[in-house]
């Protein structure tokens, strides 16, 4: 049985839409399925909480298997509600503006044959899951965490009104950009210190943005680590010091493709925790979600294992 999950939110309204091509799939694979909508009243995470409830009347060998119609915002909430890692497996169609998860799993374009997959549930990968740990409070992410520029052109990004107009028309991923160069004028820099598990230390003062990434995209197809990979038990960090606004317009194209790296400005490093500080208040993002302010940020792989049908 798939408990397939839709944020008729995501993308102006691609999730219903989405799902109508893929119900027709999974109809004629005689594929069981039960379909929820997520909304203000009952979101992904109180959708899941629910079903979770189900795992004490499953045998042995058994899994919950949950799809997530939506974005990666949908896909952060998911595995911040799952309760048990080990028997629960979560497919995703994505229809989200950015979809930098679809991108960094490679996943089919064609929702039929991605539809015609996770039917078959016979391949499964295991991913790691990052986690940081915020004001005393654990948020996992599927994607990356960061604080600086990168999280608080998130936070301004979700707030544009100009997001639901681009989504409907397919341009979704402008706004990051556009919201982006607006900021970078008037960005404060801040000094900040990242330690590692070993104890050894960076120290930046003019830090742009600090970002932790399980995956290598984010921002809408922005590759900041075209080295991370979801299965090495390490997060892939990318550090910007010292960048100028003028510097930055000529790098910011270039992170497209991860060509980025090659500016000495740039810090590229790997690690499987780290905790970074600041001086001075910074928001912070998990996946894109970017509601929270602090000056300090432990992010780790965390021990539990997503499991993706794929």
């Amino acid at each position: 049985m798939l408990h397939i999950i839709i944020n008729p939110a995501t993308g102006a309204g691609r999730g219903d839409r989405i799902f109508r091509t893929a119900e027709s799939v999974f109809r004629e694979t005689g594929t069981a399925y039960r379909v929820y909508h997520s909304g203000r009243k009952k979101g992904i995470g109180d959708i899941i909480s629910g079903l979770s409830g189900k795992l004490k009347d499953m045998t042995d060998g058994d899994f919950l298997d949950i799809v997530i119609i939506g974005g990666d915002g949908s896909m952060n909430e998911a595995v911040n509600s799952v309760v048990d890692f080990e028997r629960t497996r979560i497919g995703f169609i994505p229809a989200g503006s950015g979809n930098d998860l679809a991108r960094a799993l490679g996943l089919e374009k064609d929702i039929r044959k991605l539809a015609r997959r996770i039917a078959s549930a016979r391949c499964v990968r295991l991913a790691d899951i990052g986690a940081a740990e915020i004001n005393g409070k654990e948020y996992l992410f599927n994607i990356s965490s960061g604080l600086g520029f990168d999280a608080e052109t998130c936070f301004r990004t979700d707030r544009s009104g100009a997001k639901v107009v681009l989504n409907r028309i397919g341009l979704g991923n402008l706004v990051y950009i556009t919201v982006a160069l607006g900021l970078i004028i008037r960005n404060k820099r801040f000094r900040c210190r990242i330690e590692l598990k070993d104890g050894s230390k960076r120290v930046y003062n003019e830090c742009l943005f600090a970002v932790g990434m399980n995956r290598r995209y984010e921002g809408g197809g922005f590759m900041f680590c075209p080295e991370a990979v979801d299965d090495d038990g390490l997060l892939d960090f990318c550090v910007a010091d010292r960048v100028g606004s003028v510097k930055f317009l000529r790098m910011f194209p270039l992170a497209f493709n991860g060509r980025h790296v090659m500016y000495p400005e740039v810090d590229i490093f790997r690690a499987g925790e780290v905790t970074i500080t600041t001086d001075r208040p910074c928001h912070i993002h998990t996946d894109g979600e970017a509601s929270v302010v602090g000056r300090k940020l432990k992010l780790s792989v965390s021990g539990k294992k997503l499991m993706m049908l794929d």
